[in-house]
């Protein structure tokens, strides 16, 4: 065998795993769609079946002193915050076990579908999460006019 022979079949043999692996690979881009359309009819079934919270949340990320606020207090109402170790400079946004019947269950169900995560400490007498960057998308762009 000669020297053009074998780089001839070097080339033709790293040419067909090339096309076989540019035509066999899954698009990336139709992927993301399924994940997106998933995650938003996830969010729209949210939407539904816990309109006051999320429509709370809404209203907290579009506002303009919470531009860039991504983490969250869970607090009962009546709380000494200091007495129990709540230290917090400037805005930030808390919900009330109070105000919503339905608060913990909605954010373990949030948290596990990793659109929300805990950052506090459990154990403590507040809970701190972290929105996703996903969610707040999925909240600013939320339709909320009912026509």
């Amino acid at each position: 065998m000669d020297i053009l022979s074998l780089v001839a079949g070097f080339l033709a043999g790293a040419l067909t795993i090339y096309l076989a692996s540019y035509f066999m690979k899954p698009s990336e881009n139709k992927t993301q769609k399924t994940v997106d359309a998933g995650t938003i009819n996830l969010f729209d079934q949210l939407w539904q079946t816990h309109e006051r919270l999320l429509n709370e949340m809404k209203q907290d990320v579009e506002n303009p002193d919470f531009k860039f606020h991504r983490e969250f207090y869970v607090l009962k109402k009546g709380w000494g915050w200091e007495r129990w170790g709540f230290h917090r400079r400037g805005p930030c946004i808390a919900y009330f076990l109070e105000d919503h019947s339905d608060l913990l269950p909605l954010l373990d169900s949030l948290t596990s579908y990793g659109l929300i995560s805990q950052t506090g400490e459990t154990g403590k007498n507040t809970a701190r999460f972290q929105l996703s960057e996903k969610l707040v998308e999925l909240l600013r762009g939320k339709n909320t006019n009912k026509s």
